[in-house]
């Protein structure tokens, strides 16, 4: 487990969360959508927290120059230098999103997990989904930082085709998994929340864990786990369901745009 670094953690004002966006030049409508929610960030936010996959996919640094994914970026570096921290997990599509290209566009790495003071997990959720066996050995595999670093130095082209044969076929993949394999287990969330491995820290057990992934918008009480679970739906074109937390630690689902 990562504690937050100190500029979250010691906020003045609120945190707000969001997660799996998915954009990409594929989407414009989502792009557009996006870039109206950078504009119109509600007053009182002091950070804002993407929990993995901002984009559809990501391989390499070269991305960030097309036009699709550079207005992301470029908007994300305007929400900074407006006064709100931006802070980026990376998910199961966006793993290779280098902290050092973050960076310049003003926008922070979150490790994924982070735990934030009051016993609040943010996690990007693909780690709760503890029935998919395959795909948590891929991610061990993928994310292993030799691998990264390889991958980094190969062509675009070559990179650009990979994560494409990849996103194919991770989408036949899906056909393949039952509804469970791909949401988050009672046993995922029990590890989480009492800290086991990966989320292990002498501050467990948790109060709340924070996760996106799964894409269904979940507020719900644990009460065997003496805790509470907010998950953040998915991003359509008709918006999507947020997360607002204030310094004080209470939290609450909060939809884009508001209805």
């Amino acid at each position: 487990m990562h504690p937050a670094p100190a500029a979250l953690a010691q906020r003045q004002g609120d945190l707000l969360c969001l997660s799996d966006l998915h954009l990409g030049p594929q989407r414009p409508e989502l792009t557009e959508l996006f870039l109206r929610f950078c504009r119109e960030i509600p007053a009182g936010v002091s950070d804002l927290c993407i929990l993995g996959d901002l984009f559809d996919f990501w391989v390499h640094r070269a991305q960030a120059l097309e036009e699709s994914q550079n207005r992301v970026l470029r908007a994300l570096h305007m929400v900074q230098e407006g006064g709100i921290r931006v802070w980026v997990m990376t998910g199961n599509r966006d793993f290779a999103l280098a902290p050092s290209l973050l960076a310049e566009f003003g926008i922070a790495a979150l490790p994924d997990p982070t735990l934030l003071p009051g016993g609040i997990v943010l996690t990007h959720g693909d780690l709760l989904c503890t029935q998919d066996h395959r795909y948590l050995r891929f991610r061990r595999i993928i994310r292993n930082p030799l691998l990264l670093g390889l991958l980094r130095i190969l062509p675009y082209a070559v990179l650009l085709g990979i994560g494409r044969r990849l996103r194919r076929s991770s989408q036949k993949e899906l056909q393949k998994k039952t509804i469970t394999m791909m949401q988050a287990t009672d046993r995922g969330i029990a590890m989480a929340i009492q800290g086991e491995g990966i989320f292990a820290s002498p501050s467990a057990p948790y109060r709340i864990l924070i996760h996106g992934h799964t894409h269904q918008a979940i507020d719900e009480d644990l009460p065997a786990l003496h805790a509470h679970r907010f998950v953040l739906s998915d991003w359509n074109t008709t918006g999507a369901t947020l997360l607002r937390c204030a310094p004080t630690g209470e939290c609450s689902l909060w939809c884009y745009p508001p209805r």
